[in-house]
């Protein structure tokens, strides 16, 4: 459910690496950190990414699910936010062609590291994800029998988000700017 945040500072010395002459400035960029920059202006330009829920209906059937159960325990509705669901909908797209399922990809990028890259501010934030499930009623009822899921669908300071869905694997991320 939650995705720990690092702390900066150097990377550990590997014998035998070639070195960069040092300079007055040193950038360290993961190979991951380019991609998943990248990724969201990609998926606009090419359109392979929603804009809107309404760009894929099990999406839009999600959104009106969990705004209702949101409603049910006294929480605003979400509000759609199309650069947060390109962040989710890269990371579905990453997982299904990397072959992997976690909030963290294979380069050590966790969801906020992703939606820095994307220039996203926010002062809260959390990702629920999930493998699997053809419908948007399923993957709601998947979520919500998961107390962790559950936790962050249910928080009400959480009032921004994006979904990403790529085959059956579901990203949702939420913000609070």
């Amino acid at each position: 459910m939650d995705a720990a945040t690092r702390e900066g500072g150097e990377p550990p010395k590997r014998p035998g690496r070639a070195r960069w002459p040092r300079q007055a400035t040193r950038w360290r960029v993961r190979p991951g950190a380019v991609l998943a920059a990248l990724a969201p202006l990609v998926a606009l330009a090419c359109g392979d990414g929603p804009l809107g829920p309404e760009d894929d209906p099990a999406v839009e059937a999600f959104v009106e699910l969990v705004n209702d159960h949101r409603a049910s325990v006294g929480c605003s509705r979400l509000e759609w936010r199309p650069d947060v669901a390109e962040v989710a909908h890269a990371h579905s797209l990453d997982m299904v062609e990397r072959d992997f399922f976690a909030h963290t990809n294979p380069d050590g990028a966790s969801p906020f590291d992703r939606l820095q890259s994307a220039g996203i501010e926010y002062s809260s934030a959390a990702e629920n994800i999930a493998w699997g499930f053809a419908t948007a009623e399923a993957v709601l009822a998947g979520w919500l029998g998961s107390a962790g899921h559950r936790a962050n669908i249910e928080r009400c300071a959480l009032t921004q988000h994006g979904i990403g869905l790529v085959d059956t694997r579901w990203t949702h991320v939420f913000v609070t700017p």
